[in-house]
């Protein structure tokens, strides 16, 4: 199916060498912010900032979810022999949907799992193991959550409670199938992507899979939406000038501008959205390797550097005071999470141990 591969590039259930090589990024238009050099933070600054920074490493030769403070202590969250891969954490904090990857008789599974972070509970399967389960958004009242699934199609968008035994219900059954789900900020709707006319589109649907609209009408690829934190915009990835490049638009399709405006030189991907929703930082691909992150004001105006673009950095995410930013960098020869202010200056790295550390998802408690 056309655009497929492509899509499933947003989650990493292949090898990290693929995500690696989709973050390929741009050099510096609108104004250049914070540089690579413009740090550390002080160790007084580190232990005052909010929460912990959860992330994936392979420092034991397989995929495991650890957990680092912004000084730099780090847990273990999982073990095992599995592949375990950082999901979204569930609204309250207290949990985290990670997932299991493992091969079975030569095929690929996948299972979907809620663990609590008290470091007491076992984690709790959602779903018999199978070839997808991926891609998961919980409802802001942390009661049910939507995901990928090919337990009844190709790839239907489902919906799930946090509990073992419950049966999931299906929101899609289109053949070409359905992808990448996103639940709006109050809970009454989801977005996703579905192939039904041969390419990639965005719809909106009611959270119970009714009412679906469809939002984008190009015969190109638009995928990954995300909400803002209002729920008043979108943005999603299209490759509609023939280049991935971010977009904002309405729930209801209407009001599609470019994120980078008139500077835009390069791919654009991974957006995340202030707390605030009043900024987006993105990443932008490089053609020689390296890749940079961004940041815009959602009300206009030129986008800021917040990298250098002489390494490859990538995977933004927001503190929960929407003051910091950890990110993933390999600009010391390893594969590292840091953390930054978010005005690009106090860069800082928070992993040290030999492996590949990276998917940081920020929790707001330590």
């Amino acid at each position: 199916m056309r655009g497929l591969e492509r899509l499933q590039r947003s989650w990493p259930w292949r090898a990290r060498c693929l995500t690696a090589l989709a973050v390929l990024g741009v050099g510096c238009s609108g104004r250049c912010g914070g540089t690579s050099g413009s740090g550390p933070l002080s160790k007084e600054e580190a232990r005052a900032i909010p929460g912990a920074v959860i992330f994936l490493s392979e420092r034991a030769g397989r995929k495991d979810v650890w957990k680092v403070s912004p000084e730099g202590v780090e847990t273990q969250l999982t073990r095992g022999e599995e592949d375990m891969y950082p999901g979204p954490l569930s609204p309250d904090g207290k949990s985290l949907l990670v997932i299991s990857a493992t091969e079975e008789d030569g095929l690929h599974r996948q299972q979907m799992r809620v663990l609590p972070l008290d470091g007491k509970s076992p984690a709790v399967p959602l779903h018999p193991p199978r070839a997808r389960a991926r891609n998961a958004s919980w409802a802001p009242d942390g009661t049910w959550l939507v995901a990928e699934s090919d337990a009844e199609g190709f790839s239907d968008v489902v919906r799930l409670e946090p509990r073992e035994g419950v049966p999931e219900v299906r929101l899609t059954q289109v053949p070409q199938g359905c992808f990448e789900p996103a639940v709006s900020p109050d809970g009454k709707e989801v977005a996703f992507v579905c192939s039904r006319e041969g390419d990639p589109e965005v719809y909106v649907a009611n959270a119970d899979g009714s009412g679906e609209r469809r939002l984008t009408f190009f015969h190109h690829e638009d995928r990954t939406p995300k909400w803002s934190p209002d729920g008043k915009w979108l943005v999603i990835v299209s490759d509609r000038e023939r280049k991935d490049r971010l977009y904002f638009l309405r729930p209801d399709g209407s009001d599609l501008r470019a994120v980078s405006g008139e500077s835009f030189e390069g791919d654009e991907r991974e957006a995340a959205w202030s707390p605030d929703g009043q900024r987006l930082v993105y990443v932008s691909r490089l053609p020689d390797g390296n890749a940079r992150i961004w940041m815009v004001p959602v009300a206009g105006g030129a986008p800021v550097a917040l990298t250098d673009g002489k390494h490859r950095d990538d995977m933004p995410a927001w503190s929960p005071d929407g003051k910091y930013l950890a990110f993933v960098s390999e600009r010391q020869g390893d594969t590292d999470v840091y953390l930054m202010r978010a005005n690009g200056s106090g860069q800082t790295r928070l992993t040290t141990a030999k492996g590949p550390d990276w998917l940081p998802r920020w929790a707001p408690t330590r």
